[in-house]
Parts: structure tokens; C-alpha cells; sequence
């Protein structure tokens, strides 16, 4: 229902500021199955959550560099929101490698070009 994703979602911004390195690989897969999520508002709220991470240490961006599969599936949502988080997730996942940005940058701008 929306009133419990509400809460997920409120859950998860919470969460991310309380837990360190030990505690964030023992709620990685609950983390990864929120980016995916059916609802908008606890897909967005576990992309930003993932992001805040990266920013704490360099131990969480490890941790959340292993979630590229998840943030390539949040690519796809419908809402456009979850669209734009994700890419910035995935940007800061791959920023140092070049090739990957390039590959992304082209596969998202040839839809854009053509129209």
C-alpha cells in the first residue's frame, strides 16, 4: 500500500545515517531489493540513501559499487525521478571509468538524437 511504502521509504533515509561498513553488508540485499522496487517513492528514497553512502567512506562505495545491476535495472523505471537518481548512483559508481561513462552517455543520447 502507499501509506508502507511511505514508511520504507522514510526507513531507509533514516537508516543510512545510523549504520557503518559492518552494518551496511548485513542490509545490503534489503538496500539492493528497495532500489528496485515497485514503488517510486522506496526506489528513489534507497538510490539517494545509496548515494549519501558513497559520500560517508570509501568502504560503503565499495559496497554500493557491487549494486550496479540493481541501479541498471532502476534505469528502467517509468518514473522519471527514479530515472535521474539512478543515473547519478551510476554515474558515481563508474565515474572512473571512462569507457563505461561513454557507453552509458551514448546508449541514453541515441533515443534523443533520433527524435
Amino acid at each position: 500500500s502507499s501509506d508502507m511504502a511511505i514508511y520504507r521509504a522514510n526507513a531507509l533515509r533514516v537508516l543510512v545515517r545510523i549504520i557503518d561498513t559492518a552494518m551496511l553488508s548485513a542490509i545490503e540485499r534489503y538496500i539492493k531489493h528497495a532500489i528496485i522496487d515497485k514503488s517510486y517513492q522506496v526506489s528513489s528514497s534507497a538510490l539517494v540513501s545509496s548515494l549519501h553512502l558513497c559520500e560517508a567512506s570509501a568502504d560503503n562505495a565499495s559496497v554500493v559499487k557491487r549494486w550496479v545491476g540493481e541501479v541498471q535495472e532502476a534505469l528502467k523505471s517509468p518514473n522519471e525521478m527514479v530515472q535521474f537518481q539512478a543515473t547519478q548512483l551510476f554515474y558515481r559508481i563508474k565515474r572512473n571509468d571512462r569507457l563505461a561513462v561513454s557507453k552509458f552517455v551514448q546508449k541514453y543520447t541515441k533515443g534523443v538524437a533520433d527524435s
